[in-house]
């Protein structure tokens, strides 16, 4: 879990050219909202383990290694779809993870 804090906080502090669609890097979580995303990255970053099991499952789920879409780029956020088999959903995720 420690190495997916690291690369949640790097996350926040990288910068790269997003692509278009892909995998999302392993490691990363989307959330629903951005709220629930920055929740999330402060849990991680604090090492509140306990906040981030409330978190996953009902507002935020891994999503590493999910094929996605980019839906709006952004340089600390991006806002992707992401596939699960025939579904898919809008989330929010730190944008590095879907780079």
């Amino acid at each position: 879990m420690k190495i997916r804090i690291a690369l949640i906080a790097a996350a926040l502090l990288a910068a790269g050219a997003p692509a278009s669609a892909g995998r999302v890097k392993d490691g990363y979580v989307g959330c629903v909202t951005k709220k629930a995303l920055d929740e999330f990255v402060s849990a991680a970053v604090n090492g509140d383990q306990r906040q981030m099991q409330a978190l996953l499952g009902v507002s935020c789920v891994q999503i590493g290694g999910r094929e996605f879409s980019m839906v709006d780029r952004g340089f600390v956020v991006s806002e992707i779809r992401v596939y699960f088999g025939s579904d898919s959903v809008v989330l929010f995720t730190p944008a590095e993870g879907a780079r």
